[in-house]
């Protein structure tokens, strides 16, 4: 049996929304995506879970078209998933504010599922080779932006990171001779002391 031909996103929505709200759910779809099919124990392991939470969580993610099962290997009776998309397209401002709650659940889950990568990245530096260890960057930058200028400079990045992934690997496939899957995490948010500041425009301050 050939393997299902992935689409390139998957647009969320305020029903499929409901099968992704989960860092459990985030994390599982991140490894199909970036690592290739698997199965339920083989994510158990990966991910440090009971074999039950990741049958579980592997069946909501295939309800609701974000995997699909992938060809046996090797003739064991073991279900296997791939990803069903390369990525996703966080959800628009209607469902963010939905009354169920679940777009910011979503967003909730995403921050755990990266707080933890960034944790773990930290954790394991001092293992890293020193070419690795000069290559790894953490920082952050405050600027001050209109929300125009701050869509501007998102779209500018994410055109930047799509040059260089312009290509991408198939999930699963061997490495380049010294080259790693590097995470690159991107938010762009207005800081706690103006997220709810309303600046009053010239002809106001003129009254």
């Amino acid at each position: 049996m050939e393997p299902p031909e992935r689409l390139s996103q998957v647009q969320l929505t305020a029903r499929n929304l409901r099968g992704v709200a989960h860092p459990l759910r985030v994390r599982i779809l991140t490894v199909l995506r970036t690592e290739g099919p698997a199965t339920a124990t083989t994510l158990a392991r990966r991910l440090d879970q009971n074999t039950g939470a990741t049958s579980y969580h592997l069946r909501q993610l295939a309800e609701y078209g974000f995997i699909v099962e992938a060809p046996s290997r090797g003739g064991r009776r073991e279900r296997w998933w791939q990803a069903a998309h390369v990525n996703t397209v966080v959800p628009d401002d209607s469902v963010l504010a939905g009354e169920d709650g679940l777009g910011i659940a979503y967003l909730q889950a995403l921050g755990r599922v990266w707080s933890d990568a960034m944790t773990a990245a930290i954790d394991a530096t001092a293992s890293l080779s020193p070419e690795w260890r000069d290559a790894q960057d953490f920082g952050d930058y405050v600027l001050t932006l209109t929300p125009g200028e701050a869509e501007e400079l998102s779209a500018e990045i994410h055109r930047l990171l799509r040059r260089r992934n312009s290509a991408p690997e198939p999930a699963g496939s061997p490495l380049p001779d010294g080259a790693a899957r590097v995470a690159f995490q991107f938010q762009l948010f207005p800081t706690s002391a103006d997220r709810h500041v309303s600046h009053p425009t010239q002809s106001e301050c003129e009254r």
